[in-house]
């Protein structure tokens, strides 16, 4: 006969499930409420996000907790599981932390007990602000871990804040795994409390040199973002792509190449796609890469895996198609190139296929941002777009003949640039006197070929 625990165990789960859906829209209605109405008083970009309970969660934590025995009923069970829902706000660093709990007691002010505090527009969402923070984990590490009450009527639903920089999130992730997730470690076991505090230390020293650097490019933000501080940002974040993969490459395959250059167009790219404009831009994607690269031996990251793709690629013209084909034919026979994609697909996390897509589609709006096309549109209006398709037409058949993974960095695009500062000109100046483009499309798309090479 099964203990009687576990058919109450089970009871409580099937009353969790049925007010699953419950618990997401409150949880969305939080984070909407969060990003909308506290968020927009930061002076740091902050991000909100949850997780809802799994089952097996649960079960352990009903198991471990005792809840059964505490309470009569499982509506009660329920109702005093504290973090049923759970909230994490994420911040850039440690300093970061005391800033935003502050800024949650400056904006849920009002109170009847002095323990849960609400803001005046949303007596809905409490949060429990008067207990001392950050509170001592059993690992000796402080947190910042909030309980909130949502109100439903005369019932409510408990929710449990906490406030993480990034690596304190990534120490977390990591504690989680090895010593709450595997049975084989426990907190006892002093060879891994050792080894666990001495990667939180390391962790705190990397939080603490990033935001004397972050500090550094904010100062001179102040006077003016120019574009040598982002150039700058940009090269230290590729010698951290860089040598995050050459780390891999040695313990994996015996050796490291030289693929700096590719690090950098990544990066490049990245920093585009994600519109860093300016130094809280910069901050914020540099971290996020961070985090990312940190990650990767979690993921099992092989640099001598093949790279699929999930379904077929779309491309909107020929110069499209002849480079998607080109890296296509290349990506796991030639590992430069192998290299380019396996470190733009590790840090974009993304469908290859649709990242593999938005990274051509750059590369074409780069080429295409050259100053001389805009002496193309006032010469020959009506056949500008047909000059410029052609002249992307022969790049790609350049690029596809040579293959080389330069033409994807940054000396292949000055190259390319140049030829087109080049050739241009002279196309201007002979449809300005009158010569067609039919006429001479052949002899200047052979030139531009010419004074493609590496």
């Amino acid at each position: 006969m099964n203990l009687e625990i576990f058919q109450h165990i089970d009871d409580v789960v099937e009353l969790f499930e049925g007010k699953r859906d419950v618990y997401k829209l409150i949880a969305e209605e939080i984070k909407e409420y969060f990003d909308d109405h506290v968020f927009d008083q930061s002076k740091y970009t902050l991000n909100l996000i949850y997780r809802i309970k799994t089952v097996e969660s649960i079960r352990e934590k009903l198991l471990r907790n005792s809840y059964i025995s505490k309470y009569k009923t499982d509506e009660e069970v329920l109702a005093n599981f504290q973090d049923l829902i759970g909230f994490r706000i994420e911040c850039k660093f440690i300093d970061d932390e005391k800033y935003v709990y502050e800024l949650l007691k400056e904006v849920f002010t009002e109170t009847e007990d002095g323990l849960y505090f609400w803001e005046p527009t949303m007596p809905k969402i409490k949060l429990k602000l008067g207990e001392e923070q950050p509170q001592k984990q059993k690992n000796g590490f402080d947190i910042y871990k909030i309980d909130g009450l949502f109100m439903l009527g005369k019932d409510h639903v408990r929710f449990e804040l906490q406030i993480k920089a990034l690596v304190n999130t990534f120490w977390g992730e990591i504690e989680h795994k090895i010593i709450y997730k595997n049975n084989s470690y426990l907190l006892a076991d002093n060879f891994v409390v050792d080894l666990m505090t001495s990667i939180k230390k390391s962790l705190n020293m990397i939080d603490s040199q990033l935001y004397v650097l972050y500090k550094r490019f904010r100062r001179a933000e102040g006077v003016e973002f120019e574009k040598n501080n982002a150039r700058a940002i940009e090269r230290f974040i590729s010698k951290m792509v860089y040598d995050t993969f050459a780390a891999l490459m040695r313990d994996q395959i015996g050796f490291a190449i030289d693929f700096k250059s590719s690090c950098d167009a990544v990066v490049r790219y990245l920093m585009e796609v994600n519109n860093a404009e300016d130094m809280e831009d910069y901050g914020r994607v540099m971290l996020n890469i961070f985090y990312i690269l940190n990650g990767l031996q979690d993921d099992a990251i092989r640099v001598d895996d093949q790279l699929e793709f999930e379904r077929a690629l779309y491309y909107e013209d020929t110069f499209s198609a002849n480079i998607l084909e080109t890296v296509l034919r290349l990506v796991n026979i030639n590992y430069k190139w192998h290299l380019f994609f396996l470190v733009l697909f590790s840090i974009e996390r993304g469908d290859n296929v649709e990242d593999l897509e938005s990274f051509i589609s750059y590369y074409r709006n780069v080429i295409l941002s050259n100053r001389s096309f805009v002496m193309l549109d006032e010469a020959a209006p009506k056949d500008a777009v047909r000059i410029r398709f052609d002249m992307l037409n022969a790049i790609s058949e350049v690029f596809s003949e040579k293959q080389n993974i330069e033409y994807l960095c940054e000396s292949g695009m000055a190259t390319i640039h140049r030829a087109l500062n080049y050739v241009i000109p002279q196309v201007v100046a002979d449809i300005q006197n009158n010569k067609s483009w039919d006429d001479i499309q052949s002899a200047y798309t052979n030139v531009l070929k010419s004074r493609l090479a590496l």
